[in-house]
């Protein structure tokens, strides 16, 4: 009898440790949580365009000719694309340019996006259609018949 009241006991002792030690982590976690996501979040500024996943390269892409479609400042936008660290810019921001064309992409990124890249000297035939038509008179110094 003595011996199961001992074990009885012991038990309680160890579950109520248990208990205790469920309740100290339960309680260590959400502080935890709490303080970093909520009282003191991690925010990350003026990171390297180079470190950023494809996608979000792709969409700093998107940026990029946006900003030269509205300050048509090649020299920055040149600088900023070279940031991205790419082996082969050139061809990477053609495989942007013809992603985002054949995947149906917002019609006005196409369009900063090849002019982008048109006035980066990049060419391809699929970019044709979102080029700013010259007309023949331009040519003839904007005289009309």
């Amino acid at each position: 009898m003595d011996l199961e009241r001992e074990q009885s006991g012991g038990f309680r002792r160890l579950s109520r440790r248990g208990l205790w030690l469920v309740v100290g982590l339960v309680v260590g976690v959400g502080a935890g949580l709490l303080l970093g996501w909520v009282v003191w979040p991690l925010e990350f500024s003026d990171a390297d365009p180079a470190v950023l996943e494809e996608e979000i390269q792709r969409d700093y892409a998107l940026m990029i000719a946006g900003g030269y479609w509205l300050d048509d400042n090649l020299a920055r936008a040149r600088q900023r694309l070279r940031s991205l660290d790419k082996d082969d810019l050139d061809g990477w921001l053609l495989a942007v340019t013809v992603d985002h064309i054949l995947q149906d992409g917002d019609p006005l990124e196409a369009r900063q996006l090849v002019k982008l890249a048109s006035d980066l000297g990049i060419e391809s035939p699929i970019m044709a259609p979102y080029l700013p038509a010259e007309s023949p008179e331009a040519g003839a110094g904007g005289a009309g018949p």
